[in-house]
């Protein structure tokens, strides 16, 4: 069952069902049965990234609401769930239709490729490795709320 609702200990949802139908219905979408299977799939990707701030409560179950959010600007209000992430939750539930999301992406780059009477292909990713999932999109519209894997701290000193 998914729960909404950011002061319930059991939140385990920034977007509902409802929020999801309305999505796919404005996109012309069709979504199974079920979809609640596809929110917390979705949800899933949505723990694995880094996001600014800090969490408001130590003890929430989600990542959001948080602190020290800077968003176009200005500080983010700390008791508020960005309708951005609500958005992104529902647009990776369309993609979890096709399956897991974290399991691996559907296309590699391709290195190189032949044709002289058959097609021969090489992949950018060597055989056994695994591909990061990647989905420009949801990255794209969640690029204000996330941070870097990469940080650097230096001291700089004028002699």
């Amino acid at each position: 069952m998914l729960v909404t609702d950011p002061t319930s200990p059991d939140f385990n949802s920034y977007a509902s069902a409802d929020d999801l139908s309305k999505y796919a219905e404005g996109r012309d979408l069709e979504l199974p049965e079920k979809t609640e299977p596809l929110l917390i799939k979705a949800m899933d990707y949505l723990t694995g990234l880094n996001w600014q701030g800090q969490r408001t409560k130590d003890d929430q179950p989600l990542a959001w609401p948080r602190s020290n959010v800077v968003f176009d600007g200005r500080l983010y209000p700390k008791d508020k769930i960005p309708r951005e992430l609500v958005t992104a939750q529902c647009m990776l539930a369309i993609e979890a239709k096709e399956g897991d999301l974290l399991a691996s992406n559907r296309e590699a780059a391709i290195k190189r490729e032949r044709i002289e009477g058959a097609i021969d292909t090489t992949y950018a990713i060597a055989d056994g490795e695994s591909f990061k999932p990647s989905y420009p999109a949801v990255d794209s519209m969640l690029r204000e709320f996330t941070t870097s894997t990469f940080e650097a701290n230096a001291i700089a000193r004028r002699a």
